[in-house]
């Protein structure tokens, strides 16, 4: 994951979060420990395709261009293929692959909508939508915890699939579920990474580096 702080200052800290908020949903949907397991990893590699993006587009302020876009929009496809190389990590390719499709069909790269869309990745998308509107990014203006959670109570059945944004409402109060969404990383690696894919992932991509 330090890899991924030194090209894009926010990867680290919002992988974590993002992991551990679409676990507690997927905890409430009963998920089994294996799917809970697969979201766990798929959530916490989510963007490591962004390692083949440029830095200077993943960190632009302000609004991309057309042709930005299109790089950026490349980005859960490099992670997916980056994950094929890997045996004991390529069952999370399905989520990364997806993790920025829309229930509408409107996200990427391939249009998905409604059940085509796994449901780790449906799960995801309210985590990582809830994240990235509650912290800083270079490219978005903060909303508080009680305003994050309207916008996703608005898009459910449009961006998002409302069965998860009901389970994901069910949390309670943000005062309640964000204390729980910040845990130590290495706790969290320990309860559910499988090391060895881990350590040979990114011995792999620093010496492509």
């Amino acid at each position: 994951m330090e890899m991924l702080d030194n090209w894009t200052f926010e990867r680290r800290s919002h992988s974590y979060r993002v992991a551990r908020l679409a676990l507690l949903i997927g905890e409430k949907m009963g998920l089994s420990d294996r799917e809970l397991f697969v979201l766990g990893v798929g959530s916490l590699l989510h963007d490591i395709g962004k390692m083949r993006v440029p830095r200077e587009i993943l960190v632009k302020p302000g609004k991309l261009t057309e042709d930005e876009w299109a790089i950026m929009r490349h980005h859960p496809r490099f992670g997916n293929e980056i994950l094929k190389r890997f045996p004991s990590l390529a069952f999370a390719g399905p989520i990364v692959y997806q993790h920025q499709e829309r229930w509408d069909g409107s996200g990427y790269p391939e249009g998905l909508s409604k059940d085509e869309i796994v449901p780790g990745a449906r799960i995801f998308a309210v985590a990582d939508s809830y994240d990235a509107m509650t912290n800083q990014r270079s490219y978005n203006s903060v909303k508080s915890a009680e305003e994050a959670v309207l916008e996703l109570s608005f898009q459910a059945g449009i961006l998002y699939d409302p069965l998860v944004i009901d389970h994901f409402l069910s949390l309670g109060n943000p005062a309640e579920f964000e204390p729980r969404i910040h845990c130590r990383e290495e706790s969290f690696l320990q309860e559910i990474f499988p090391m060895e894919g881990f350590v040979g992932l990114f011995a792999s991509l620093d010496s492509d580096a």
